[in-house]
């Protein structure tokens, strides 16, 4: 059966793309306007992505590559189709999982929405995008599946274009993911051209992850290593953005503008897990250099400090948890600059099925604050999931990692304690959040079987959660709360995004402006010099080019009209002109004959 699923894995993405289409084809043309319809087919396309996932990963062998040529120019070919392993098939199943309960719960909380088949469609083609990205062969697949991420999100986050902060907040996203998209596809295209010009194989020019440990060996050989660094640091660059790292964490505080659900599926499973996705895709080439690990580890770090204080002193819960997740995605980076590829999917799976599950349970009854709670308590490393995964990480530490480590737990737990305190209760919200029920019970599931997989112990993080709980709930007891105005506005970072760099921007336009206007259009040497180009290329088009064609095509007709008076019909005229011809040969033969013999004399 697994392997039946498996050979047939494409589905994954054809359903929601199809379900995708049926819905926005079927309103246009008014085909028909039933949200139940729209509900069942979107909730089947996730269900059928999980259960296909889940099959598939217990098939014999669960590498498949299949592609075929998509563009082809002379030797340089780019192929599309399918590159399936273990990493792509769990990415896969923790997005289709998320992604059913979130739109679950969408059902109840955009019943009141306009235009909700909108927003269901787009909710399709994120997990069609999100599914090609996982499943890509190649790097330029890669990069086509990233940009259409980028474009559903600002489409997602943007649903209510209408109102203007929404709008502005969409477009603040999408501009700063453009600086990660222009520095993959400059990696990308810097990768392929040394592997064309050098490697003697056009095969690994489209940069196929089946090839990737090939492939990095020889860019490390063929490049020096400013270069080989230069290439690297691109990628990280894009996977920083992407996942929302230091210094560009600020555009997912942005996208809090959106819906709740849209915000539960960015935050969890999807858009901002990209980059770790790519990290891992790429790890042959950070391998080979131990200070771009490094490097890694580091901005993870700085990232997971850095937001982990901003967090504590905002009041907002869903800004809480927007640095909640540039956080725990930058504990995911430094697992990965450390080498522990197993703590960075540990942590991720168990992340977003926390950080899902806390976003669903923000309208505040009992049982949400409960559930929260759990949630809460599980990423902040005391139970379930989320202990084993910053515990298994922290085993590996030296001691002054191991002093981060805990500061980091112990701020963790403060800031989620704190916002689930002062959030306070909704006593009219009697809903029973099934969906966050469901995830709590998939975060204990997990913990039960990552226990038998991972050997950890129970040590210092475990008591620096513990006892930032019991701090903020004292603090809170004596009404001592405070906000730090550089923390709350998360170090003024994005004000420097949004005055610094645009009037940066600014000033370069008006500049640029003042030199076209100004200066190119009054100064009259550059006029006189930019005349006489003209001129003369008038002069060259005129009387050489012109002038050759018209040449030619009048010595064509010249010799048409001497043709034209020679066809007479006259036989006696035609052996008058057969006579001068051959006379004429052998005229000129006798000349050279004889020029040689008196040379020859001469010599």
């Amino acid at each position: 059966m697994a392997d039946i699923i498996l050979d047939n894995i494409y589905l994954i993405l054809l359903i929601p793309f199809w379900i995708f289409l049926i819905i926005m084809l079927g309103r246009f043309f008014s085909v028909y306007a039933n949200k139940n319809i729209i509900y069942a087919l979107t909730l089947f396309s996730s269900l059928m992505g999980g259960i296909m996932s889940a099959l598939a990963l217990g098939a014999n062998n669960t590498i498949l590559e299949t592609a075929i040529p998509f563009i082809k120019i002379n030797n340089f070919i780019i192929s599309a189709g399918l590159h399936v392993d273990k990493t792509a098939l769990i990415f896969a199943l923790v997005l289709f999982i998320v992604s059913f309960l979130v739109q679950l719960f969408s059902i109840s909380y955009m019943k009141e929405e306009k235009k909700t088949y909108r927003f269901y469609a787009l909710m399709n083609l994120f997990n069609f995008a999100m599914a090609g990205l996982f499943f890509s062969p190649n790097l330029f697949q890669t990069y086509a599946f990233w940009e259409l991420v980028g474009v559903v999100s600002y489409l997602l986050i943007g649903f209510e274009y209408f109102k203007k902060e929404k709008s502005v907040a969409s477009q603040k996203v999408f501009i700063i993911n453009r600086i990660g998209d222009t520095a993959l596809i400059s990696g990308i295209i810097l990768c392929s051209y040394i592997m064309f010009s050098y490697s003697g194989n056009r095969g690994l020019t489209t940069l196929s992850f089946i090839d990737m440990n090939i492939i990095s060996t020889l860019l490390s050989a063929y490049t020096s290593t400013p270069l080989f660094w230069g290439i690297c640091i691109l990628f990280i660059i894009a996977a920083a953005v992407k996942s929302a790292q230091f210094p560009f964490y600020t555009w997912l505080q942005d996208a809090m503008e959106a819906k709740l659900p849209v915000s539960a599926l960015l935050h969890s499973a999807t858009m901002v897990a990209s980059g770790v996705f790519l990290l891992i895709r790429l790890y042959p080439f950070f391998s080979l250099e131990t200070g771009l690990l490094k490097l890694i580890a580091v901005l993870g770090l700085i990232t997971t400090l850095i937001c982990s204080i901003c967090a504590c002193s905002q009041t907002h819960p869903k800004k809480v948890l927007a640095y909640s997740t540039s956080a725990q995605l930058g504990l995911m980076f430094f697992a990965l600059g450390m080498g522990n590829l197993k703590a960075a999917f540990i942590l991720f799976i168990a992340h977003a099925i926390i950080k899902s599950m806390l976003f669903i349970t923000l309208p505040k009854s009992y049982i949400n604050f409960i559930l929260f709670v759990i949630g809460s308590l599980s990423l902040s490393g005391i139970i379930f999931s989320g202990m084993v995964a910053k515990e298994f990480l922290y085993l590996d530490l030296n001691t002054p990692l191991k002093v981060i480590f805990c500061v980091i737990s112990y701020l963790t737990a403060f800031y989620l304690i704190r916002i689930a305190l002062i959030n306070g209760l909704d006593k009219e919200n009697k809903k029973i959040p099934y969906e966050a029920i469901i995830l709590t019970l998939l975060n204990i599931a997990f913990y039960f079987y990552i226990k038998t997989q991972v050997k950890y112990e129970v040590s210092e993080p475990f008591w620096a959660a513990l006892l930032a709980w019991v701090c903020a709930y004292v603090l809170y007891i004596k009404n001592m709360f405070g906000e730090v105005e550089i923390l709350s506005n998360g170090f003024y970072l994005d004000k420097f995004y949004t005055q610094a760099v645009t009037k940066i921007y600014g000033n370069i336009a008006k500049l640029t402006n003042f030199i076209d206007t100004k200066i190119l259009t009054n100064y009259k040497p550059v006029l006189v010099s930019a005349k006489i180009g003209v001129k003369t290329s008038a002069f060259i088009e005129k009387y050489i080019m012109n002038g050759s064609v018209n040449l030619i095509t009048k010595s064509a007709k010249g010799l048409s009209t001497l043709d034209l008076r020679a066809q007479s019909g006259n036989i006696q005229r035609y052996n008058i002109y057969a006579f001068i011809i051959i006379t004429t040969i052998i005229t000129c033969l006798i000349i050279g004959y004889v020029s040689l013999y008196w040379h020859y004399i001469g010599g």
